[in-house]
């Protein structure tokens, strides 16, 4: 009997130094397992907009102000015509009838011709002009994208992993507290037990 008796304020004894153990790790260990917490957020990978992106709004917002190809030619070319026109009227006949016939038609002529080459420009300008709004609208979803991995979610990672470990912390002080109450109990139990039987504790 003395054999179960000694048994079984070891194992009390085991349980009330296992509860401390456990109750100093939940109280000692927090901030331990709040640095490793930290430490494992701050070495996750960051997120980078890619360089072809920043590449392509430049080289849109630059189209945006620049002279469509052709237009400055254009303008030289319809009035080299018009001046031609006339230079052939004044060699020919030199009549300032038909050089002013001439000149009207060949305004004329310029007048349809611009009108044409604006409505062509302006619809390349338009085109320049959506072009650059849909890159800032893609540069506008990348940095979402950046601040939602490289801010957001690390932040939300952290709250949650520090919930988790307060909590561990507390259930593990607490649940210490109540393992080496009941190991000490068991103990006291258990040491009056081998007193009874054995005289272990008995006073003189």
């Amino acid at each position: 009997m003395a054999g179960i008796v000694t048994a079984g304020m070891v194992g009390a004894g085991l349980q009330a130094v296992g509860g401390i153990a456990q109750m100093a790790s939940g109280i000692f260990g927090k901030k331990k397992r709040q640095r490793e917490i930290n430490a494992m957020i701050a070495q996750r990978p960051k997120y980078e907009i890619p360089k072809e992106v920043g590449e392509e709004l430049a080289m849109r917002r630059n189209l945006v102000n620049a002279q469509v190809d052709g237009q400055q030619e254009l303008v030289d070319s319809i009035n080299t015509d018009k001046a031609n026109a006339l230079n052939r009227v004044q060699s020919s006949s030199g009549s300032l009838e038909d050089m002013l016939a001439v000149g009207v038609g060949a305004d004329a002529q310029s007048q349809e011709s611009l009108i044409k080459a604006n409505d062509r420009i302006g619809a390349i300008k338009a085109q320049r002009r959506n072009d650059f709004s849909q890159s800032l609208s893609n540069l506008s979803s990348f940095r979402d994208q950046a601040f939602k991995l490289n801010e957001l979610d690390p932040h939300n990672m952290k709250v949650e992993m520090t919930m988790a470990n307060n909590k561990a912390s507390r259930e593990m002080t607490f649940g210490g507290i109540n393992q080496a109450g009941a190991g000490m109990t068991n103990l006291a139990t258990a040491g009056n037990a081998a007193g009874f039987e054995g005289g272990f504790w008995k006073n003189g």
